[in-house]
């Protein structure tokens, strides 16, 4: 079973991505960041989900309230104004006493991550489905634990983006720290929003999923709530469920198809600041430095997906 450490900043689909973490690998912890939501309010998320579904023991850690240089955002359009709200604007879930929680991430990070690599030889998966702030300054303040790590994302795109007219939203909210990740020589697989747009939550998912328990009807209206707001913001009719696919790459790679290639940060343009450029071409003289998803197999991911889902309904609180 992967060991997986995931850095998110919840975030609805945030939360689909820790129920597919704690229940189909070896989650050692969650680190916070600011991006759908404050860093107050997504590492309550954070926590309030591990209680929703049994999983509270899991160690939360609050991570950078700001990117390294540029201003902080969030993404209330799409999260509502608690991160995790539903259909009546409200959060989901039941509120949560954060004061006990640990930070800065970096530190606590690095130690977990090289606990378990001494204890076990093997490395850590750490999956990024937010800002890349928190991993940036992990391989800065610790550069031995780049040895210890892979790292799968969530973010980037390889054309037009979804916050600008060329950036997505997760590299956007910190691009000197993506610069940093995508320049680490980590070994490093990027899932874009090419195909985090074809992971749709349809009618036919919900049905899956169901609200035969009071669990299954939270994550529906999740869900529906995400889709309102997707439909509102971008015309989508059916909401993307981005974050989970950068887990699903750890669990089962081969449900995806994808490349080596070159890929840098811009920080410079007025234009396309935060854009991911892709080589698609090889016509860079760099050395490729990612590996980028240009396909899923959908049934194997939602099958993935709602059996997670389906444990998570067996051991909640919420039931």
């Amino acid at each position: 079973m992967s060991a997986i450490w995931l850095d998110c900043d919840p975030g609805h689909d945030d939360a689909m991505a820790i129920i597919l973490a704690a229940y189909s690998a070896n989650l050692l912890g969650i680190s916070t960041s600011a991006g759908n939501q404050t860093i107050h309010k997504t590492t309550r998320n954070a926590i309030r989900v591990l209680s929703a579904i049994g999983k509270s023991y899991i160690p939360v850690v609050k991570g950078q309230a700001a990117p390294l240089i540029r201003p902080s955002m969030v993404c209330a359009e799409i999260h509502g104004e608690s991160g995790l709200d539903g259909l009546n604007d409200k959060p989901l879930f039941d509120e949560v006493d954060i004061s006990h929680i640990q930070g800065p991430a970096p530190p606590v990070m690095y130690e977990q991550i090289r606990r378990y690599f001494y204890l076990t030889g093997q490395k850590v998966r750490l999956v990024g489905t937010g800002c890349l702030t928190n991993i940036a300054l992990l391989l800065v303040l610790y550069p031995d634990v780049k040895s210890m790590i892979d790292i799968s994302i969530m973010g980037g795109a390889i054309g037009i983006g979804n916050i600008s007219p060329s950036a997505e939203f997760n590299i956007l909210l910190d691009p000197e720290a993506a610069k940093i990740v995508f320049e680490s020589g980590v070994d490093l697989v990027m899932i874009p929003l090419e195909v985090t747009h074809t992971a749709l939550v349809t009618n036919e998912v919900l049905q899956k999923i169901g609200n035969s328990t009071p669990f299954t009807a939270k994550i529906c209206e999740l869900l529906n709530y995400f889709r309102k707001n997707y439909k509102e913001v971008f015309d989508f009719a059916d909401p993307p469920l981005h974050d989970p696919l950068a887990i699903a790459y750890v669990l089962r790679p081969d449900l995806f198809t994808g490349r080596s290639m070159r890929v840098d940060i811009e920080t410079q343009s007025d234009y396309s600041y935060g854009r991911t450029i892709c080589d698609v071409w090889n016509k860079s003289t760099m050395k490729k430095n990612c590996w980028v998803a240009t396909k899923v197999e959908l049934d194997g991911f939602w099958d993935l997906m709602i059996q997670a889902v389906e444990l998570a309904d067996s051991r909640s609180s919420l039931n």
